[in-house]
């Protein structure tokens, strides 16, 4: 997703999108609780293989109905009911299970259906609800452009189940979805993957949509509206049969997009050099026009507010970090925004060289509070904070290319690709891929970049002394920031000599660290991280013989083993100041599970048992949890895996 976000420089206390379609904030964010809380434990017990949609629009009573077919695989448990996400708003007004009228229940959003006969694993049910209602707020808009018809969706995080009933979890992508829509005539349906058939009814005109690649429900799609329809053609890499390249826009705006329109091809065979072919090349790509102040990346048909070459690269790219590999869960929203915001300097780089890369990236960079990781998926606005999913996201992408190097990195993304594609996965199968191909501990860079706040602040002073037949730079570097730990990164260093530059690397963890590089003359300049690779700020000032700054506390450090555990772990905190310290056991959703610790401690090791429990001494469910501390000297996040 693409919003209307502030003009760049983008380092306003606020970069957060606007809400989709009526603006009702409080309504989206506790629609977002509302949906964290419903997860039901059958949801588990059965994998979607295949949706079917079958729906109904009516602009003029505005009214949606709709019968939607479940095809799945009943794993791990025998089922006698499917629970299915569906906002009480809508109706149901039928059931049906193997082919059997059935009853249901409601609870809430959870849309409960009773199954024909209990299923064991392995086998497959196929689960029909015929529904009806209207959808209408943030996630289904009727409106209208030039006082015609316009229809849209975009159900990210969680407004699939406003429209139709699913199980509205990244987790679990259908193998394949058919989409058949009928609207009065005139309109024009666009939706994912191919356009089956198109019939003419008489006074309406239905159309239907198949797409046969795995797929979110959040990136099933409805655009309407009386469209004017153009294509372009990409050619696969391997060559063969080129892919319709569809655009959907508004007739007025017909002219206005053919200059950056004309540039989607182009930029779909740049991403695919570099992050391997277009993973839908069976199917297709698209842009159709919506009501919305940005874009969505709906799987094979974009959806897009507006025309401009920035937002076309982001949601082209999101294709393959977004809808080829999907984020587990909206923790790790990076994975999906920061990717294609990165993606957006990228084509820069494409098309107008690595100047223009390194300053899209500058004008990109958020240096405020808050963690890259979404603690609270429930509000609306901290999974989509534009400084921090998507801008400081962007530099977690860029400054792992800068410490892997090309080579690691793109290869990197290729196994990542290969490992998930079609599927989710989060920060830690992420960081697992990129340790294997470029054989790096990175631990420490994701706790300090995803799960960590804030960034480095180097000062530094260079001397040059005799050495030998030749000259040496003495190089003190001081890393100071207050409320945050030390970070521990590759600093690229710049040296200007009378007889050239020397570039070099130094490793740089400390508080105060001093380096001794050789140098072929006199210096005449010295410059940290010149090229841009890490988000910091840096200042030239004088160190030696003066009092040695006031600088804070070494970070603390907290290790957990085993890990992954059953039935316990031991956490163990070091720290090298004697105050306050806070241990506590979080859930996936944030809630506070058990706290550890939360009073003084002297400096040194303490050591806390976590025994799988709450703090009523309740045993929790296997799953990821994660270990918070917090000192007066930094803050660390420490995810932990209880496995039963």
């Amino acid at each position: 997703m693409a919003a209307a976000l502030p003009a760049r420089p983008r380092r306003a206390p606020t970069g957060r999108p606007p809400l989709p379609g009526s603006g009702d904030q409080p309504g989206l964010a506790a629609a977002a609780s509302r949906a964290e809380a419903e997860r039901t434990v059958g949801q588990d017990f059965y994998d979607v293989l295949h949706y079917d949609l079958d729906l109904t629009l009516n602009p003029a009573a505005r009214i949606l109905t709709g019968q939607v077919a479940t095809t799945a695989r009943v794993v791990g448990s025998s089922l006698s009911s499917l629970d299915l996400d569906l906002k009480s708003t809508m109706a149901v007004t039928a059931a049906n299970a193997g082919g059997v009228a059935t009853t249901w229940s409601r609870a809430g959003d959870v849309l409960t259906v009773n199954l024909d006969r209990t299923y064991v694993p392995g086998e497959t049910v196929t689960v029909s609800v015929a529904y009806q209602g209207n959808p209408a707020g943030s996630y289904f808009g009727w409106s209208s452009v030039g006082g015609q018809t316009m229809i849209w969706t975009l159900s990210e995080p969680y407004g699939s189940r406003h429209w139709w009933p699913c199980k509205d979890l990244n987790t679990d992508k259908a193998d394949s979805v058919g989409v058949r829509v009928t609207v009065p005539d005139g309109l024009i349906v666009a939706s994912n993957g191919l356009l089956a058939s198109e019939t003419d009814n008489g006074a309406t005109r239905t159309f239907q949509w198949r797409t046969r690649y795995p797929i979110v429900p959040y990136l099933v799609s409805l655009a309407i509206h009386p469209y004017t329809r153009f294509s372009h053609w990409y050619t696969p890499l391997a060559g063969g049969d080129p892919m319709e390249v569809q655009y959907f826009v508004y007739p007025s705006h017909y002219e206005a997009v053919q200059t950056n329109y004309a540039k989607t091809v182009p930029m779909i065979t740049a991403f695919a050099q570099a992050f391997g072919e277009y993973p839908f090349v069976q199917e297709k790509y698209g842009h159709a026009e919506f009501t919305w102040g940005g874009g969505m990346e709906h799987q094979t048909i974009t959806s897009l507010g507006g025309y401009g070459e920035d937002l076309i690269s982001h949601e082209l790219a999101h294709q393959w970090w977004g809808d080829m590999i999907t984020c587990a869960d909206f923790h790790h929203i990076w994975l999906n925004e920061g990717f294609a915001t990165w993606c957006e300097a990228y084509w820069k780089e494409r098309t107008a060289g690595v100047g223009t890369y390194r300053a899209y990236m500058a004008a990109a960079a958020y240096m405020g509070p808050g963690t890259v990781y979404v603690e609270d998926t429930s509000d609306f606005w901290a999974i989509f904070d534009g400084n921090l999913s998507y801008n400081k996201g962007s530099w977690v992408v860029h400054m792992l290319r800068g410490v892997l190097g090309d080579a690691d990195f793109f290869a990197g993304l290729a196994a990542y690709r290969e490992q998930y594609a079609y599927g989710s996965a989060t920060t830690e199968q992420f960081r697992d891929v990129m340790e294997q191909v470029s054989g790096r501990d990175l631990d420490a860079f994701f706790q300090q970049w995803v799960y960590g706040e804030y960034y480095p602040f180097y000062y530094y002073d260079w001397e040059t002394t005799a050495h030998g037949d030749g000259l040496e730079l003495n190089l003190a570097v001081v890393q100071e920031q207050a409320g945050v730990g030390l970070f521990a990164m590759p600093l690229p260093v710049r040296v200007t000599t009378a007889a050239g530059v020397v570039d070099t690397v130094v490793w740089n963890d400390a508080v105060a660290q001093s380096y001794r590089i050789a140098v072929p003359g006199a210096v005449t300049g010295v410059v940290l991280d010149p090229d841009g690779w890490i988000l910091c700020e840096k200042a030239a000032v004088p160190l030696a013989g003066t009092a040695a700054p006031e600088l804070p506390a070494a970070a603390p450090v907290l290790a957990c083993a085993p890990n992954p555990f059953n039935p316990e772990t031991e956490a163990v905190v070091s720290t090298t100041a004697a105050g306050r310290v806070d241990l506590a056991v979080h859930d996936a959703a944030g809630r506070l599970i058990e706290v550890l610790c939360a009073g003084d401690l002297p400096a040194g090791e303490h050591r806390f048992r976590w025994r799988g429990r709450d703090d009523a001494g309740r045993a929790v469910a296997s799953g990821t949890y994660f270990l918070r501390l917090r000192t007066p000297s930094g803050a660390v996040l420490r995810p932990v895996a209880l496995v039963r």
